[in-house]
Order: structure tokens, then C-alpha cells, then sequence
């Protein structure tokens, strides 16, 4: 086929670079929040764009890689603004992220005793839920009751016309349609009785619950790694390291310290790494557990004491070297590792470098990689 002239993988690494847009546009009043639900939306719908694409022209193990890390952290500059700007507890925010990064650890674990696990409908159904909730929270703090009401009162109808149009052009059921129209629907009757600030407060619990039931197919799991050994070092510091970094960065986050950018910078550049971990432990060239552990702990520490410290230059300028200790992280990790995931792999590179992982979910024809992050 002659090749395209947009790729699925420039429309993912466009998505990722505009990201930081609505972060920001989130900081600026009441218009901004309105231009930021605007941006948001239109950048989630480029996801529709490149799976097209990929579909078309055929995925890439680049493109499986990141596709997945930019919806990771979509979430994350999305959902970390929320708590600054009281849209939801922070304990919320700090459980979400607990389970993306605790689950993200522990397939890491599963890769590295040869054990892969296949992303499930509902895993992937959850992804989607996060990037819709949290634009159903700028919705709500934002325009008016009514208004919202008919937005929500279209979000049940129109998946419903499309699973129906389907089903009568190609006799195939869309559950995903389905699975939306049910939710709009319910979204829309809480909403009505509770009205937007009970209905944002139910949607958040909704949200980490149905995060965290996702996650407990893989946390349960955990049982059967026991037949290939006992948990090593090296994997309870991922695992724990994995737990305590979004608590403290939400904590972090809380205090008022220390620079926003700062704690959103390093809780997406984690997300990243580890989402090109688990790809790198699927061809067992992770990162080691001194290099891994350095870095987490360096993280942890230095985010930790900008809540202690005795002053706001302290606490902002250990915030800064966080985010500096998660850039070099990542770029060195890349970078070195880079055979792994271009297409075109460098001499001496694994055969499988260019290879979809054995677990690819359904969805894997636009993302090979992309149950390994889910």
C-alpha cells in the first residue's frame, strides 16, 4: 500500500504533545475551563483518528507503546488539576492513581516470570470511562443544570442510534455503544435527583471503584507467581514504590507548595516509564532494580520533603528536582532502549523487538503494546 500521508503514530505523538494544553487552560477561571472541555474533548476524539489509521495501514509496536502511555497520561494532567480546583477529595485522586501505578508495577512482575495477561473488555471500558468522567466534571462545574441535563440527555441517545445502525448495516452488536448508553442515562437520572455537586461526588466514587475492580484480576493474580518463586527484592520496590509515589504526589499536590507543573510533570513521566517497562519486560531488558529503585526513591523523597519543608523555595526547588530526576529518567530509559520499540530496530536488537507482546487485547490492531499499560 503507498504510504500514508498522515500516520496513526504522528496523530498519537500529536495528541501527546498538545496534552499539556488543557492542563494549563484548567489554571485560567471559568473560561479557561470551558476552553479546556473544548481542547480535552477534541483530543479524546483523536483516539477514534489514529485507531482508524492503524486499522487502515497497520499498527506499530511504536505506536502500541504509545498510544496507550498518552491516555495514561491524559488522565493524569486532567485528574490532578481537579484536586486544586476542589472538584473531587484528593483521597480519590490518590487512590485512582495508586491502582494505575500498582497494576502497571505488577505486570511488570507478571512479564518478567514469563506470565502475560490479557487486557479484559472491561479494563478497556475503564480507560474510557476515566477520560469521559473527568470531562463530565469540567462539564458539571461549569455550565448550567439544564444544560447539562440535555448534554447528557444526547450522550444516551446518540451510542444508541449508532449500535443501532450498526447492527442493521453489519448484523455485529457495538457493546461499547451499549455500555455508554447505559451510562449516560444513569449519569443523566442521578443528575436529576441529586443535581451536579452529589452527582460529581458519586461519578468520582464510581470512577476509582470501577479503576479498582479492574485492577484486582492482576492484584489477585498475584497468587500465582508464587509457583515460580518467592516475590524478589527488587519487585516489592516496584511494587511499593509504585503505591507510595502517587500518595505523596497528591499529598504534594494538596499542601500547595510546591509548583503544580512540578507534581504533574513527574506523575505523568512515571506513568510513561512505566508503561515502557512493561514492554521492555515483555523482552526481559528492564530497567534493574538499583536503577529503578534510585530513581522512585529520589522521587518520593524529594516530593516528600517539600511537605515538610520550612519554606516555599524549598519545597518548590525539591519539587523541581523531582521532575528533573523523572526527565532523565525517562529520556535515558528511551533512548537506550529505543531498539526495542522503533520499527526499524537497531542492529543486534531482539527479533521480538518488533513484535506484538502474545496478550494483545482485541483492540490491538491499532495497539499491540497496549494491554500492557491498561
Amino acid at each position: 500500500m503507498p504510504k500514508p500521508r498522515i500516520t496513526a503514530n504522528q496523530v498519537t505523538f500529536l495528541r501527546l504533545a498538545l496534552i499539556p494544553i488543557p492542563c494549563w487552560l484548567l489554571y485560567q477561571g471559568v473560561h479557561g475551563q470551558y476552553a479546556a472541555l473544548i481542547f480535552a474533548t477534541l483530543l479524546g476524539c483523536t483516539d477514534f483518528v489514529d485507531g482508524y489509521l492503524a486499522r487502515k495501514h497497520g499498527p506499530t509496536v511504536l505506536g502500541g507503546l504509545m498510544d496507550p502511555i498518552a491516555d495514561k497520561v491524559f488522565i493524569a494532567i486532567t485528574f490532578l488539576p481537579a484536586v486544586d480546583l476542589h472538584w473531587c477529595p484528593p483521597w480519590l485522586v490518590a487512590a485512582l492513581f495508586a491502582r494505575e501505578f500498582l497494576v502497571t508495577a505488577a505486570r511488570t512482575v507478571y512479564e518478567e516470570r514469563g506470565q502475560s495477561l490479557k487486557s479484559t473488555y472491561l479494563a478497556r471500558y475503564k480507560t474510557w470511562v476515566q477520560m469521559c468522567g473527568i470531562g463530565m466534571l469540567m462539564l458539571m462545574h461549569t455550565v448550567e443544570e439544564s444544560t447539562v441535563d440535555l448534554l447528557l440527555g444526547i450522550g444516551a441517545v446518540l451510542p444508541l442510534i449508532a449500535f443501532t445502525a450498526r447492527y442493521v448495516l453489519v448484523k455485529k452488536m457495538w457493546k461499547g455503544a451499549a455500555a455508554f448508553a447505559v451510562s449516560f442515562t444513569v449519569l443523566l437520572l442521578v443528575h436529576e435527583i441529586f443535581g451536579s455537586n452529589r452527582t460529581c461526588l458519586l461519578l468520582m466514587y464510581f470512577i476509582v471503584g470501577l479503576t479498582w475492580w479492574t485492577g484486582l484480576e492482576y492484584l489477585f493474580g498475584i497468587r500465582s507467581l508464587r509457583g515460580k518463586g518467592r516475590i524478589s527484592g527488587g519487585e516489592l520496590v516496584r511494587l511499593v514504590t509504585a503505591l507510595a509515589l502517587p500518595v505523596i504526589a497528591v499529598a504534594a499536590q494538596t499542601a500547595n507548595l510546591a509548583p503544580k507543573w512540578a507534581i504533574i510533570t513527574v506523575v505523568s513521566l512515571e506513568l510513561a516509564h512505566g508503561g515502557l517497562d512493561n514492554l521492555l519486560a515483555h523482552h526481559r531488558a528492564q530497567q534493574g532494580t538499583i536503577g529503578w529503585g534510585t530513581r522512585l526513591f529520589a522521587e518520593c523523597g524529594l516530593l516528600g520533603y517539600s511537605l515538610v519543608a520550612t519554606s516555599r523555595a524549598a519545597a518548590e526547588w525539591n519539587a523541581i528536582a523531582a521532575a528533573v530526576v523523572g526527565v532523565v529518567g525517562i529520556t535515558f530509559a528511551f533512548v537506550q532502549k529505543r531498539a526495542y520499540y522503533l520499527d526499524s530496530p537497531a542492529a543486534g536488537a531482539s527479533p521480538k523487538a518488533n513484535t506484538p507482546a502474545p496478550n494483545a487485547t482485541p483492540n490491538a490492531t491499532k495497539k499491540p503494546a497496549a494491554q500492557l499499560v491498561a
